[in-house]
Formats: structure tokens, C-alpha cells, sequence
């Protein structure tokens, strides 16, 4: 498909992580052309928590030292940050270093949680979050998500990567004030409007399937995306593992609300949006009509639990302190799980360190849908 001069557009490559990369970045700049000489620009990679690149928790390393390079030589001011999921501003710098971005980027790595910022928001579920500096004085913010699943908002992606502008225990606050999955999806894209990147670079040479954001099964796709909106490019991501935009909540009210086009149809596509065969989706993600009824409405009832696997656990209480309505907490025999508390954000399970969280599907698993654990 050819690249037609339009607003949102998608651009698709095959990629790995070896010494083309440099060259596949230069081919995107291109198509996205921006004056970059002087300008302050902040590459903010998915970097979740301290998880070495092989897991396809976080973006390739190799990756983010690319694009730093690249926009070196045009002469670009070059900042590389992001807020991990874990607390603490300190857990920043640690997980940079796990995930091998601390070194890549160098000089130009900055902890985005020492300059916070409280910014109103225009939403229904909060008025303020606190936001890094960097994220609003930057010139560009270019984006860098790992196109990887999840297991409350299906897909993390370009869209979902902005969360990371918030610092530290406010995404607490945020996923506290969004008990559903559709409430949540709304508050992303509140957050999100506070910046929508102007470019954005999925990394999608080694994604994740199953049961992501950190627990699920690397998986070599081998591709790069890129696109200067993200709604456009996380539809187009989508479309390639097999399911429709309408299938992601946020991605469906983005769409609705114009903040992107979702129909690939009706996309400027360069490159092959060729569909992945067997592509795993969460347990927590059903598909086709059913899904969408149960998600929408009967989400409270019908989502999956977590539950302790006890012969993984090592009782470190991440999971506890990372709840943000306190319904896991610590016992003498490991956490427990206050069912009636439990919003179902999955921030648990994502943020366990030894994939000690397990997702159970109350009546899902009579429907027989949805992945099994990887």
C-alpha cells in the first residue's frame, strides 16, 4: 500500500536488533519529517520494571540506542525517560539499568519522576495528575511502546505508553478512580490528550502474547511500526494480530471521540499489515460479541481473579503495595486477596517479580474463550 500525504498515516517495516536498525529509524524520520536541529526531544520507551530485553517486557534497548543516535546527527537535543510501574523514584534508575536502557541511552537518560508537575485534567474520574515536566516542555515526544498484550486493557501499546507520564503512586490513584476496564480506558485517554506524541515507534521485532504486560510468552514478529498518531497505529497493530480495534476499549472510544482513525481501510499504510497467525491473547480477553457484553457490562461479575500461585511466591508484598484499593495485603502465609475490594486492574500481576499471580476465571471458564497461561 502506497503512503499517501495525509495526516494519519502508518508505516510498517521489517526489522531486527543488528546494526539496519539505524537505517530503518532514518527511513521513519523521513517519513515523518519534523524540524529536529536544536529541538528538545524526549524518547520515552515502555520500560515497566527491571526486566531484561528478552522478555519483551520493556522496549528493545537496541531500539531506543537508534533512535538516540539518529537524532544526534540532525543535531536534536536528546532526552530518554520514562516512569516504571514499581514505586518509588529510585526504582527508575534501577529499572533502566535491568532493561539495558540506562546504557543505551547514555548521557541522555533523566528520571522523569524528579521534576513532577500537578496538571488539571479534563475528565470525569479525577481533576489533577501529577506528570513529569519533561513530558510538557519537551519539543517532540517520541514515543517508543512495546506491542505487547495486557491483561486489562488487552493491548499496551503507542496509546497505552503514555501512561507512563505519570509519576510514581498517582497511577495508583488513577487505576483507583477507574474501577473498570472501560472506566480505565476513558482515564488513559485523558491522560493521554495531555500529549499525544507526535511520533510514535513500536518496537514489534520481539513482542509479547499471552498474558502481558510482564508475565506473558516472548514472541518474534520482526517488525517495526510507526506512525504519528498513535491511535492509528495501535488500530493498525490490531488489525495484524487478528482482532478489531472495537475489541480494545480505548482504542474503540479514541476512535468514536476522533483522536485517530481505527479503520485500516481508511489509513495512508505503507508496508505489509499482513495478519499473524495464532497470536495468544490474555485469559481475560474474549473475543467476538460475547466479549463485548461482558466487558462493557457485566465486567464486575464476569472478569478473572487473581490468585496467589503459593509455589512461586516469595512473599516480597510488591503485589500488596502496588494495589491501589487495598485488596491484597500480606499475611504470616503470603498475601490474600479481599475478593469484594478487587477492581480487577490486574496491577498484581502485573508487577509480581516471580509471575506468582494467576488470573481465574469465575464463570469465563465456562466459556471455554480467552488464552490459556503461558
Amino acid at each position: 500500500m502506497g503512503l499517501k500525504n495525509s495526516l494519519q498515516r502508518v508505516y510498517i517495516c521489517s526489522a531486527a536488533y543488528d546494526d539496519r536498525l539505524d537505517e530503518v529509524v532514518e527511513k521513519i524520520l523521513e517519513v515523518f519529517p519534523r524540524e529536529r536541529k536544536d529541538r528538545l526531544i524526549l524518547v520515552k520507551p515502555n520500560i515497566l520494571g527491571p526486566h531484561a530485553p528478552e522478555k519483551a517486557v520493556t522496549t528493545h534497548p537496541m531500539l531506543v540506542k537508534s533512535v538516540v543516535r539518529v537524532l544526534e546527527k540532525k543535531g536534536a537535543r536528546v532526552i530518554v525517560g520514562d516512569n516504571p510501574g514499581m514505586g518509588g523514584y529510585g526504582k527508575a534508575l534501577h529499572s533502566a539499568r535491568k532493561c539495558g536502557v540506562l546504557e543505551c541511552a547514555g548521557q541522555c537518560f533523566v528520571n522523569l519522576g524528579h521534576n513532577p508537575v500537578r496538571k488539571d485534567i479534563h475528565s470525569k474520574y479525577f481533576s489533577q495528575a501529577t506528570i513529569s515536566r519533561e513530558v510538557l516542555e519537551a519539543d517532540e515526544v517520541i514515543n517508543l511502546p512495546k506491542l505487547k498484550t495486557h491483561s486489562l486493557t488487552v493491548l499496551t501499546g503507542a496509546v497505552k505508553n503514555t501512561f507512563g507520564y505519570v509519576v510514581g503512586a498517582d497511577k495508583m490513584y488513577l487505576h483507583a478512580s477507574c474501577p473498570s476496564a472501560a472506566d480505565f480506558a476513558r482515564g488513559l485517554l485523558d491522560i493521554y490528550q495531555v500529549r499525544p506524541p507526535e511520533l510514535n515507534i513500536m518496537d514489534a521485532v520481539l513482542a509479547m502474547q499471552g498474558n502481558g504486560p510482564s508475565n506473558g510468552t516472548p514472541v518474534y514478529l520482526n517488525r517495526i511500526l510507526a506512525s504519528d498518531n498513535a491511535v492509528s497505529l495501535d488500530a493498525a497493530a490490531t488489525h495484524m494480530l487478528g482482532i478489531r480495534p472495537s475489541q480494545v476499549p480505548h482504542l474503540d472510544f479514541a476512535g468514536k471521540m476522533g483522536l485517530g482513525e481505527t479503520d485500516p481501510e481508511k489509513m495512508n499504510i505503507k508496508g505489509s499489515l499482513e495478519k499473524i497467525p495464532g497470536f495468544k491473547f490474555p485469559g481475560t480477553f474474549i473475543p467476538g460479541i460475547t466479549g463485548l457484553v461482558l466487558n462493557r457490562y457485566l465486567s464486575r461479575w464476569a472478569n478473572c481473579l487473581p490468585e496467589v500461585v503459593s509455589s512461586r511466591c516469595i512473599s516480597c508484598g510488591i503485589c500488596a503495595g502496588h494495589c491501589p484499593v487495598g485488596a491484597m495485603s500480606m499475611s504470616s502465609s503470603g498475601p490474600v486477596l479481599d475478593r469484594d475490594k478487587c477492581i480487577n486492574c490486574y496491577c498484581c500481576q502485573e508487577m509480581c517479580p516471580e509471575d506468582a499471580i494467576r488470573l481465574s476465571g469465575r464463570f469465563l471458564r465456562l466459556l471455554g474463550r480467552g488464552s490459556r497461561r503461558e
